[in-house]
């Protein structure tokens, strides 16, 4: 049962031990009030809560040792420290913004402080001005007098202007020198022109910009990004591209045809497609983002994808026993022999126009037409067995026997699954066993199974957890164009295999 403290604001519980605040913390139950109901009442009192009163204790109700002076209750101290009434928080409204008043300085020549003003703000600016009507040949710099300017203005921008009475003031550009040849100003002209090349660089900068950007946009740590960039770096300079049907022709051709020069770097083509992965993005707008076409969007976003399944693949692994039993997480101590945790997940998929293909890919489940895919983790968390996709009218027992996961399961092995994978026979025939949760049978289930089917659904809820790991990646959630069926498979894989890359989901 949970224990929480109901001491003032503290927020103290025994579900977050791990946490610095919990260390060394223990939980003391208030009295109860029909056998000390004095004692209650001082207890009530010291935790200071208005809202809190005799009728609200019961057996859940605790006070943790951070608010007694001996560290527990004791004959000396025992009651808990009386708690301060909360102080209410005054939030400071918003300062009013600032008028920029317009100051004015007073030229004249009778006093040397302001005419030094003056001098000092036109030197500054360096403005020179011509006199209309005057017998000067060159520009002079402006002379502040009583009978050439009325007063001096600074405003808030710190620009200076003068405001004359019967003259016009004429400003002359000053040339400025440099060194810069025309065919420097050429190359600084095509550089600003490709407005693409800025656009790929701003966007790697938002994604590599720290650590939580990374995840957000590629569903992977920094370090991840670049261990998946540097394993992959060797067959990613060298590879061919997808080209539809012909790719096959052109990797076995003895004299292959030079292909077009490369737009994208190899990092830049890697957050492509880690953001088509993990945002969904179409390929329009990935287009748009990247400044190339939507062609190459897709031949980048394919042939990547294929690299990434064949080249780390080996991160979805069958386990062996003494490995899951050298890390058995701690939910799973009724259930030591557990070997794997499996469950099914479908995707949704556009409707196919024949009636045929429409009949056998609608789940009755989900009352829409989906695929369908065998999923088993470890008690750890990790993806250990992705089947390939399904139609999604097949039960779940049909998938068992034809994804290939029987032949992975050794004699011995004890498998976790939900009340609809009927598979204990298969799996005897293997020398293993099934846990699943027991059926009531239309009548009420006795103690023992009753505490088997909470155990069961407390161990088995990490699958679900997994699952939803794997569908945090955008373009798992959408509608399956059918024109993705091809590449589908490796798409759900890759995902996965990135899930396995992140933190260790069961502690």
């Amino acid at each position: 049962m949970v224990k929480r403290c109901v001491w003032g604001t503290c927020n103290s519980d025994d579900r977050y031990k791990h946490k610095p605040h919990m260390s060394g913390v223990e939980f003391f139950p208030i009295p109860k009030p029909k056998t000390r109901l004095e004692e209650t009442l001082q207890w009530v009192k010291a935790c200071g809560r208005k809202d809190y009163a005799v009728s609200n204790v019961n057996k859940h109700a605790y006070v943790c040792s951070k608010h007694f002076v001996d560290g527990r209750p004791t004959t000396q101290h025992p009651y808990p420290i009386m708690a301060t009434p909360l102080k209410q928080t005054v939030h400071k409204s918003r300062k009013l913004p600032f008028d920029r008043a317009t100051v004015h300085i007073k030229a004249s020549i009778t006093t040397p402080t302001t005419s030094k003003i003056v001098d000092q703000v036109w030197r500054d600016v360096g403005a020179y001005v011509t006199l209309n009507g005057s017998n000067t040949s060159k520009d002079q710099p402006l002379q502040a007098t009583p009978h050439f300017c009325e007063e001096l203005k600074v405003d808030a921008d710190h620009t200076y202007y003068a405001v004359k009475r019967g003259f016009n003031v004429q400003t002359t550009s000053i040339s400025t020198q440099t060194d810069i040849t025309m065919a420097e100003m050429d190359s600084l002209t095509d550089n600003m022109m490709d407005t693409g090349s800025m656009k790929r660089k701003n966007l790697m900068n938002d994604i590599m910009k720290d650590n939580k950007s990374c995840k957000f946009y590629t569903g992977v740590s920094l370090a991840v990004f670049c261990f998946i960039l540097n394993f992959l770096r060797k067959k990613a300079s060298s590879m061919v591209y997808w080209n539809s049907a012909d790719t096959s022709e052109r990797e076995n051709s003895e004299t292959p045809r030079k292909g077009p020069r490369r737009i994208l770097d190899i990092k830049e083509e890697l957050a492509l497609t880690l953001l088509r992965l993990r945002r969904g993005f179409d390929t329009k707008t990935l287009g748009d983002m990247f400044a190339i076409s939507e062609s190459s969007v897709c031949r980048i976003f394919t042939t990547w994808l294929n690299l990434m399944y064949h080249d780390l693949k080996f991160l979805v692994r069958w386990p062996s026993r003494e490995q899951v039993l050298k890390k058995m997480p701690k939910c799973f101590k009724h259930f030591k022999k557990t070997k794997c945790i499996i469950d099914c997940t479908e995707f949704f998929v556009q409707k196919p126009s024949l009636p045929s293909a429409q009949r056998i890919t609608y789940s009755s489940y989900k009352h829409h037409n989906t695929f369908k895919c065998l999923v088993g983790i470890t008690p750890r968390g990790s993806f250990s067995f992705i089947s390939d996709l399904f139609t999604g009218s097949i039960s779940d027992r049909k998938i068992v026997q034809d994804s290939g996961f029987l032949q992975k399961v050794e004699y011995g092995d004890d498998i976790m699954a939900d009340r609809g994978f009927l598979i204990r026979g298969d799996l005897a025939l293997k020398g293993a066993t099934l846990n699943i949760p027991p059926f009531s049978m239309g009548k009420q289930m006795c103690a023992n199974a009753t505490t088997k089917t909470r155990r069961i659904a407390r161990a088995r809820i990490h699958v679900e957890r997994a699952i939803g790991r794997l569908k945090n990646f955008t373009l798992l959630q959408r509608t399956i164009p059918l024109r993705m069926k091809h590449t589908f498979n490796q798409v759900v894989k890759v995902c996965a295999i990135l899930c396995n890359l992140d933190s260790q989901l069961v502690k």
